[in-house]
């Protein structure tokens, strides 16, 4: 065998006998393109808190926003995702799993009253782990229908009249010195259906509804708080 040709014979057998070339791995993916949370979007939402909830050593962490009112669940959905993510890149330490409630009033000691949503691996707070990759990883997102009700409220100077819903436990309106407490150290002043009242404002909080400012209008003057149920317009 001549040199040419064995030198053409050990060209073709290392050709063929050469693995094929590796395809290039794919890209980790980013927690953005897990959560659909496209760069240009714009949230509606701002942070009430932060806090840190580990168990068995896996750090996680849940992240109260407040949302504007009127949002459609679509919206309401966006913002939630972006809060999970705004979260999930908090730091300093990676997360094990996330979870963020969305309330409609600036209170947000109860349950959420917009939506909730969990970012974890394969969506469940409750399998948080740092071991699991993010393309395991999945958020679940949940509504509040109370977020989604239309309520209309009484404008200031609107003249109403105390009236007693429910009857069973007392016979008095209690009218409070704080929207959201009713303690009896809040109390400004014990009154009877029928008193005249004249609006001042009012204070959304969520589950639990709508709160009045009010001041009566005959007799000596009381100035507080009390529940939207408590409320007939004249």
């Amino acid at each position: 065998m001549t040199r040419l040709a064995v030198a053409v014979f050990l060209f073709f057998f290392t050709a063929c006998s050469s693995p094929p070339p590796k395809e290039p791995e794919a890209a980790a993916p980013r927690a953005a393109d897990v959560l659909g949370v496209r760069a240009d979007f714009v949230p509606r939402y701002t942070v009430a808190s932060t806090q840190r909830l580990d168990i068995g050593g896996t750090p996680r962490l849940m992240m109260k926003v407040v949302v504007p009112r009127g949002l459609s669940r679509e919206e309401l959905e966006g913002n939630v995702r972006h809060a999970l993510l705004r979260a999930y890149e908090l730091g300093p330490v990676r997360f094990g799993a996330i979870m963020v409630g969305a309330y409609s009033s600036e209170k947000t000691d109860t349950a959420f009253n917009a939506a909730k949503g969990d970012f974890a691996p394969g969506g469940k707070w409750s399998e948080s782990s740092t071991d699991v990759p993010l393309s395991e990883w999945k958020a679940q997102i949940e509504f509040s229908d109370l977020y989604f009700l239309e309520r209309t409220y009484l404008a200031a100077g609107t003249r109403t009249v105390l009236v007693l819903t429910d009857t069973e436990f007392s016979d008095t309106i209690h009218m409070s010195r704080v929207a959201a407490r009713w303690l009896p150290e809040d109390t400004v002043a014990v009154l009877k259906p029928g008193v005249p009242v004249v609006v001042i404002g009012h204070e959304d909080v969520g589950l639990a509804g709508v709160r009045y400012e009010v001041e009566t209008a005959k007799g000596k003057k009381h100035r507080g708080w009390v529940h939207g149920a408590d409320l007939q317009a004249e």
